[in-house]
């Protein structure tokens, strides 16, 4: 198992990704690199991860593969540095230094795309503060007593999936019309047998690539990625960040990805069916004629924290901006909330009570 990092071209210092000015730069000589020029210098790294994984001798729980953290030695410190089974790029505890886990993405699980971070630390972080703001509910104490972590700059592994489904659905669609003749009122419903049918091209269709639902949950909640921002995968991209290896297979996550695909399929026929009053969808036919799946590495800005012995999950989507927050809610505020709206119902009932 092998560490690898970038090292300035000038210094020796280590190379972190900015985000906000598309470069890598040396936080020490304030150096700056071009993607063009770091592949040209450092070409060699990423050739590592297109050799296939040589044959291994048979492991047993309690390896790497297993579950169980490896270690790494940092080449800037010699320290040795843990690494937990899914983590393809992290930092050196003592020097700082980032550090590429080259194995963790060789062979098989070298990604096809990255989508590289456009938000930078600082103003994600800001960004943060004033989601905290928006929240009226809010304990008052909370951004001083919460225990926060440091916001964690991610990238998560997706599948991008091209799929090209062909089918149809068959539907009940009703149209309604009232009107009064004198005393009379008359309601005429008129019922169809509606069918609609052609083929659906899913185009880069995200699913995450990891089993642990807290993780999926966070990574749902912050898509979508513009994925024409989508770049050919180089190990540089990672260096100043976190990553992590998939661990879900394409044969795991297959019947997640049909049902989905099925669910917004039917949403497609169903939009298609205008001019009715209601529609129901009676069944639905849906087969695939062509499916690619591609290996991506998506952007996250992650912060955990805990707040009176409890845990809470806040991450923003490190291309777009979109977040997926969990705060705590102050019950004395919702309760004043509560009394207040309770007092001005009370007052306009008053009101209208004395005009009747």
């Amino acid at each position: 198992m092998e560490a690898l990092s970038y090292k300035c071209i000038n210094c020796g210092g280590p190379l972190q990704y900015d985000p906000q000015k598309l470069k890598f730069a040396c936080e020490y000589c304030r150096s700056e690199y071009t993607e063009d020029e770091l592949i040209k210098h450092f070409g060699k790294l990423d050739e590592k991860l297109d050799e296939e994984a040589k044959p291994e001798p048979e492991k047993t729980e309690g390896d790497d593969e297993f579950g169980e953290p490896a270690l790494y030695v940092c080449q800037s410190c010699g320290a040795e540095v843990i690494a937990e089974t899914n983590t393809a790029a992290t930092f050196c505890v003592y020097c700082h230094n980032p550090i590429v886990l080259s194995n963790r993405l060789a062979g098989s699980f070298k990604p096809n795309l990255v989508i590289p971070f456009k938000i930078s630390e600082k103003d994600a972080k800001q960004k943060f503060y004033d989601f905290c703001g928006k929240k009226k509910f809010l304990p008052g104490d909370f951004l001083s007593d919460a225990q926060l972590d440091m916001m964690k700059g991610v990238y998560y592994p997706y599948w991008l999936i091209d799929s090209l489904k062909d089918g149809g659905v068959n539907a009940t669609a009703e149209k309604r019309r009232t009107w009064r003749e004198g005393d009379w009122e008359y309601e005429e419903k008129k019922i169809y047998k509606v069918r609609r049918m052609g083929t659906i091209d899913f185009k880069h269709f995200p699913h995450s690539a990891l089993k642990a639902a807290d993780d999926k949950k966070a990574l749902k909640y912050v898509n979508p990625f513009d994925d024409d921002e989508a770049r050919p995968f180089t190990m540089s991209y990672l260096s100043g960040f976190l990553a992590e290896k998939r661990d879900l297979e394409r044969n795991e996550a297959q019947a997640d990805v049909d049902a989905e695909l099925k669910k917004y399929a039917e949403k497609i026929y169903r939009e298609s069916i205008e001019g009715y009053d209601s529609v129901k969808i009676d069944n639905m036919t849906l087969k695939t004629l062509q499916e690619s799946w591609e290996y991506a590495l998506m952007p996250v800005w992650l912060m955990t924290f805990k707040y009176k012995d409890k845990d809470y999950l806040y991450a923003m989507n490190g291309q777009t901006g979109k977040t997926y927050g969990e705060l705590p809610v102050s019950g004395a505020k919702l309760a004043i909330f509560g009394a207040v709206m309770l007092v001005v119902v009370f007052i306009i009932m008053l009101i209208i009570g004395g005009m009747l």
